[in-house]
């Protein structure tokens, strides 16, 4: 048992550091590529919602219960256009509060999800065609 009440370890932060070096590195990373991350970013969300329009009127489902609950309640456009815009609001709201060091992280974590979102849709609308 220590008596040690002083703490003679001081520690700069509060909590646990998150990320470190790695998370520099990666936000360094896509802060230097942000407008092509914006880019990818934009381009899949329209792909995304576009896919999975066609793919709905083709027979197929959306898996996302949460998407498909308001699917079926206002229609698919509506619907997808509501979840993406709120998706995007709080992205371009989180780039203009985020240290700039950091923003390029935003778009990356957008474009991330609806890429691979939009890659599935293309499958499913393919193995129906």
């Amino acid at each position: 048992m220590s008596t040690d009440t002083a703490g003679s370890r001081t520690r700069e932060t509060v909590g646990p550091a998150v990320g470190g070096a790695t998370l520099d590195a990666v936000a360094t990373r896509t802060t230097a590529h942000a407008p092509v991350l914006w880019t990818i970013a934009i381009a899949s969300f329209v792909a995304d919602g576009v896919l999975t329009v066609y793919g709905i009127r083709l027979g197929l489902t959306e898996v996302n219960p949460v998407a498909a609950d308001l699917i079926a309640d206002v229609g698919a456009l509506p619907a997808l256009a509501l979840l993406k815009g709120v998706a995007l609001t709080v992205a371009v709201a989180g780039w203009f509060v985020m240290p700039e060091d950091y923003r390029g992280l935003v778009p990356a974590g957008l474009a991330l999800p609806w890429v691979v979102a939009s890659l599935l849709n293309c499958v499913a609308v393919g193995l129906v065609l």
